[in-house]
């Protein structure tokens, strides 16, 4: 089976990372076109699917090399607190940054994700994750993670 060349458009269409009042935020959905690459005999048909968004990963470094690295760096929580149903990550930014320092928005059942800067006065970001009774998270939860990045 030969791959399938993935390129995302968002389903809100803006050139800008999504703004909420205090901070940035994932968008919700991303459309992904998906361009089939086909092996000899048969013919290609693009598809369009729709991906909810599923959680973020945070990086640190210059984002154009960092997205190509096989092996990216990226920052675990500082903190992880189980709450009822939910598990909350906090990643906290005190301090000068040396460093740049990126989200990652990342969707369910697809490979592509969106990523843009963590502006300098942004100084945390939580994500809340729905879980099971057993504390697992949820892989398509009826509602989103909520994230909150300050």
């Amino acid at each position: 089976m030969r791959p399938i060349f993935v390129t995302a458009a968002l389903l809100l269409a803006t050139s800008a990372p999504a703004q909420a009042a205090g901070g940035l935020q994932c968008p919700a959905g991303l459309t992904v076109q998906a361009q089939p690459d086909a092996p000899g005999g048969w013919s290609p048909y693009p598809g369009r699917d729709s991906h909810g968004f599923a959680g973020i990963t945070i990086v640190e470094g210059d984002r154009a090399s960092e997205m190509t690295s096989a092996a990216p760096a990226t920052l675990a929580p500082d903190r992880e607190v189980r709450r009822g149903r939910s598990i909350v990550q906090v990643w906290e930014f005190t301090g000068a940054r040396q460093r740049n320092v990126f989200l990652v928005c990342r969707y369910r059942d697809t490979q592509a994700t969106l990523a843009a800067d963590l502006q300098r006065h942004i100084r945390r970001c939580t994500l809340t994750l729905a879980t099971d009774i057993r504390g697992t998270v949820l892989d398509d939860p009826k509602a989103p993670p909520q994230l909150d990045c300050r």
